[in-house]
């Protein structure tokens, strides 16, 4: 029985420490999203990805991975769903900075949680 909480606590621990260093900035997780935006962009003229795209720029209010200069480095039209609907202008902000500051919040939340069940088990 003790043994089983031993090994739950690090584990618990564990996978904070895990869930915190993949979430923050300079990650291994900002390359995948940077890469799959790019992938996004590329294949704009499909419709799914085109649909996705316009999700994640909506949503979370942002432009291209690193910004709207991703759209003019892959010679690809600026769609709408990059602009501020009051303003115009695009957002300044790449999805790969806002999505890592969404996640970073989230996860450390998370990892609290798991720290504090850890603790008190």
């Amino acid at each position: 029985y003790i043994g089983t909480q031993v090994l739950g606590f690090i584990f618990g621990l564990a996978g904070s420490a895990v869930l915190l260093d993949n979430s923050a900035r300079d990650s291994h997780f900002q390359p995948k999203i940077r890469e799959s935006m790019r992938r996004l962009i590329i294949n704009a003229h499909h419709e799914e990805s085109r649909q996705t795209l316009a999700m994640i720029q909506e949503g979370i209010a942002c432009c291209g991975a690193d910004g709207a200069s991703d759209y003019l480095s892959l010679k690809q039209p600026l769609p709408n769903e990059c602009r501020d609907t009051v303003t115009g202008n695009p957002f300044f902000h790449g999805c790969v900075d806002e999505l890592t500051w969404f996640f970073e919040q989230k996860c450390a939340w998370v990892a609290g949680l798991a720290m504090t069940v850890c603790f008190f088990h």
